[in-house]
């Protein structure tokens, strides 16, 4: 029997890298920049998942131009190919403390959320049931410069020997590891499951316990608050997903992933 064979478009990116680094014994994965889209044949695979985007999608209301999954699942509507899309937490908008499933209600608070909404409409309306849309926790991993809470915190700790919170340091989060994000994508691919799926961690964290930990890896640095305003708390329900997809044991606490980052950047 032929191995599942797998394209992943987004090869340079910090999670197409991450599950690129995984084992997978039993699929076949080929990994492509954006760039070498164009080239590339859907139907010498059984299923195509993509990590490319263009930046402005995040930032601007949506533009099917910059809408770079849609013209993915376009791509994959003649092929055969299974499609498995990124999504994003940002969809569901503010909650009110429960752990959040895919069929609560989506009131996205940014154009980033808004968009995501309006691409998972325009991939299903193309596929039907021959897509997976991952809407993924808040992923982490070692990350400094990148315009994400982690990127930001080991930034200015390493700069300016802090980290400022601009935001209650109570507020839980579900923050996802890297690796764990990484082999969890490698079940879906195995798997390929159709609709629509949370990826969370299955506990919420703290923000300010985040901070201490990146903190105590990195063996010094304080921690600056500069606003008490809660905001933005979110806890994803992923038994949906659990129950279609071998999902991975977990590989060790969000503490121990926050302290070998704070380390691997003191060592940088």
């Amino acid at each position: 029997m032929n191995r599942p064979n797998i394209l992943l478009i987004g090869a340079n990116s910090m999670l197409g890298k991450a599950v690129m680094a995984e084992p997978r014994d039993g699929l076949a994965l080929t990994a492509i920049s954006h760039h070498e889209l164009p080239e590339a044949d859907f139907s010498s695979y059984d299923a195509v998942i993509n990590m490319a985007y263009d930046p402005r999608y995040m930032r601007t209301a949506y533009d099917s131009a910059l809408d770079f999954d849609r013209s993915v699942a376009e791509r994959a509507v003649g092929s055969g190919a299974h499609f498995v899309m990124m999504s994003t937490r940002r969809v569901y908008g503010p909650t009110s403390g429960a752990a959040i499933r895919e069929n609560d209600p989506t009131k996205p608070m940014d154009n980033y959320g808004a968009n995501k909404l309006r691409t998972e409409d325009e991939v299903r309306r193309l596929l039907g049931n021959r897509c997976t849309i991952l809407r993924v926790a808040n992923v982490f991993g070692y990350e400094p410069g990148r315009h994400t809470f982690f990127g930001i915190a080991l930034e200015t700790l390493r700069r300016n020997g802090r980290v400022i919170l601009d935001s209650n340091p109570f507020v839980e989060k579900d923050f996802l590891p890297l690796s764990e994000c990484a082999a969890s994508i490698i079940s879906v691919l195995r798997k390929k499951p159709s609709g629509i799926f949370n990826l969370g961690y299955g506990t919420a964290t703290p923000i300010g316990r985040i901070a201490m930990w990146l903190i105590e890896g990195y063996s010094e640095g304080e921690l600056l608050i500069t606003s008490a305003e809660e905001r933005d708390a979110f806890l994803l329900d992923s038994s949906k997903l659990r129950a279609v997809a071998d999902l991975p044991k977990r590989t060790g606490t969000v503490r121990d992933h926050c302290i070998e980052i704070g380390k691997r950047l003191r060592d940088a």
